[in-house]
């Protein structure tokens, strides 16, 4: 197993957000935090993710993902371009409903300014658990299916930040 490793880059009107290896939800403070700064950021036109170099990825981290989706569909009243070339990714992407909020193709543009690595250093125990449980809401929300398969998670999750 490869550990999952994340990148960005602004190219032109563009944020790209590519991922390598295994992505799991380790990444996920990291993933977090940096949504939250790019959504809080006026500087840009668009927003694409590639995965043509990740191997495999978790719910916790396709939640993250599904919340690029939501923010592209409001904040530009556009599908996000998704970029993804493993048929293993493929069909855990078709199977949690991805293809009808992302515009995902097997190829594309390719990245010519410098990437720049996210800094991803271990969980962060504080915020992964609400994390999570945001990631899985917003997986649950995109379909019966996903709501069906996630339900246990997000209740179970909701019960330990309830706790806090």
């Amino acid at each position: 197993m490869e550990d999952g490793t994340a990148f960005y880059v602004k190219q032109g009107n563009t944020y790209i957000l590519k991922l390598v290896g295994d992505i799991r939800y380790t990444m996920g403070c990291a993933l977090s935090d940096f949504l939250d700064g790019l959504f809080a950021r006026t500087d840009y036109g668009d927003i694409m993710v590639d995965l043509t170099q990740t191997h495999s990825i978790d719910s916790t981290s396709l939640g993250l993902l599904a919340k690029i989706a939501n923010f592209s569909h409001s904040r530009f009243g556009r599908k996000t371009t998704l970029l993804s070339t493993s048929p293993d990714v493929n069909q855990v992407l078709e199977c949690m409903g991805f293809y009808e909020i992302f515009e995902i193709h097997d190829s594309g543009e390719a990245i010519s300014a410098t990437l720049q690595q996210l800094d991803v250093q271990g969980p962060c125990k504080e915020g992964l658990t609400r994390i999570v449980f945001e990631a899985h809401r917003t997986l649950s929300e995109l379909n019966p299916r996903n709501q069906e398969a996630f339900q246990g998670v997000v209740e179970t999750l909701r019960s330990k930040l309830d706790e806090r």
